[in-house]
């Protein structure tokens, strides 16, 4: 691995072992700064006994869950030698078809690192292990589907058959065109998965990975019945902003990077994500002493995957300070687009493609809430008048309802406390009612 895939297995494998930066500046004896420019690739032609010292400590570190074997060649220029990674933030490109049993058919996951997904990770490839069917949910760009790809490519040596990744994001919505919806499913799964029509054995062993189900979720929970039922040797995970509604399931929430580092010390998952995609995208700017700013703005994106790397990104154009102004962000950062799926292009989209799916008094009741002030509590939900159904019963119900469909997010407790995400309510506020909070066509 070249010297540019340094800051890569360095920060990875401090993650790994649950470091922070200056934990490991105190482990081998290497300053934090220069641990910091080494993981934001910044410092470009390190000294060989700082890497040797930075790469010692690190493979001193307990890790269940990693493999690392770590030298320096001495009859080559700098090199990072590959790592075995296994449940932590990973470069997924590390797993390819070459080291495994099975094919991969469909879109491949990213090659760069994964930050701020060990927990995620582990919880994942343990429940495809435990359970033939995991739905992973949470709002737009949040990374679900990156999550799915990585933990996919992670597990692909379990299955001789390969894997199989289906992307649903070109279908229609079902809503009252629910045979449709089924045959185009079944066509999607069948076109990429030839054998699903055909019964197997338990000597077939493959991963499907169905990528966006929430507008064809009924469709997909049927499909995934009949596959599992007729497939023994086939395991499922479906990405969808709403949850499967079948008991047999198993669900993990994808939740947003966390802004605020655990220790109190060190670059927290949404800062070092903001850090690296800044860096990739403006390699001349040096915004290491903006850490309070960069946080502030993290926050502000709640710690959203997609909108921060967005947000990274348009540092090419704008200052820090422009996007901290007390001003909605969204009209700043909606025409860059640098997601894979249509929905997710530009930021806005994502936005409408979540409200775009909900009922008229979801809609509603989400108008309600936007206008107040985060967070709130039960009590601002039931004293809401819908004009449909004014019984508090009735309100918690579509609460509920805004809940599954990951545009509402809640904070579980003794009290549970509920938000909803800045770029959501900026949607909301702004785009839709711009147009009298009249439905928006779906557009895929």
């Amino acid at each position: 691995m070249e010297i540019n895939r340094l800051h890569v297995v360095i920060a990875t494998e401090r993650r790994a072992a649950g470091w922070s930066q200056e934990a490991l500046a105190e482990r081998s004896g290497v300053s934090v700064r220069t641990i910091r420019n080494l993981e934001l690739g910044t410092n470009k032609n390190p000294r060989r006994a700082t890497v040797e010292l930075i790469l010692k400590a690190l493979q001193s570190a307990p890790r269940p869950l990693s493999s690392l074997s770590l030298s320096i060649p001495s009859h080559a220029p700098m090199m990072a030698h590959r790592a075995v990674f296994s449940g932590a933030d990973v470069p997924v490109g590390e797993f390819d078809s070459a080291s495994s049993t099975g094919p991969w058919l469909g879109i491949r996951p990213r090659t760069d690192v994964l930050v701020g997904r060990q927990a995620d990770m582990r919880h994942v490839c343990a429940a495809v292990k435990s359970s033939r069917l995991l739905v992973l949910t949470g709002p737009g760009g949040v990374g679900k589907t990156r999550l799915a790809l990585a933990s996919a490519a992670q597990l692909q040596r379990m299955y001789r058959d390969g894997v199989a990744v289906v992307e649903l994001g070109s279908l229609l919505p079902e809503r009252d065109r629910e045979r449709e919806a089924l045959a185009a499913v079944t066509e999607a799964v069948e076109t990429r998965m030839p054998c699903s029509s055909a019964p197997q054995t338990t000597e077939f062993r493959m991963l499907l990975v169905i990528d966006n189900a929430e507008h064809v979720l009924k469709a997909v929970t049927e499909v995934s019945q009949r596959l599992l039922h007729e497939h023994p040797g086939l395991d499922i995970i479906v990405t969808s902003r709403r949850p499967l509604a079948l008991m047999s399931a198993t669900s993990w929430e994808v939740a947003p990077l966390p802004v605020d580092s655990p220790s109190g010390t060190g670059h927290s998952p949404a800062m070092e994500l903001f850090l690296i995609r800044a860096h990739t995208s403006v390699p001349t700017l040096d915004i290491t002493d903006r850490l309070p700013a960069v946080t502030t703005l993290c926050t502000r994106l709640d710690g959203m995957p997609l909108a921060i790397e967005v947000a990274a990104h348009r540092l090419r154009s704008v200052s820090l300070n422009t996007l901290l102004r007390d001003a909605p962000l969204l009209p700043i950062l909606d025409q860059i687009s640098l997601g894979s799926l249509s929905h997710h292009r530009p930021l806005s989209s994502a936005a409408k493609w979540s409200y775009d799916l909900l009922s008229p008094s979801q809609r509603a009741l989400l108008h309600h809430l936007a206008r107040i002030q985060n967070p709130f509590t039960i009590e601002d939900v039931t004293g809401f008048d819908p004009s449909v159904d004014d019984s508090p019963a009735g309100n918690i119900k579509v609460l509920a309802e805004l809940v599954d469909n990951s545009v509402v997010q809640v904070r579980r407790g003794r009290e549970y406390v509920y938000r909803i995400p800045t770029l959501i309510r900026e949607y909301v506020n702004g785009y839709v009612s711009d147009l009298g909070s009249r439905p928006v066509a779906m557009t895929v």
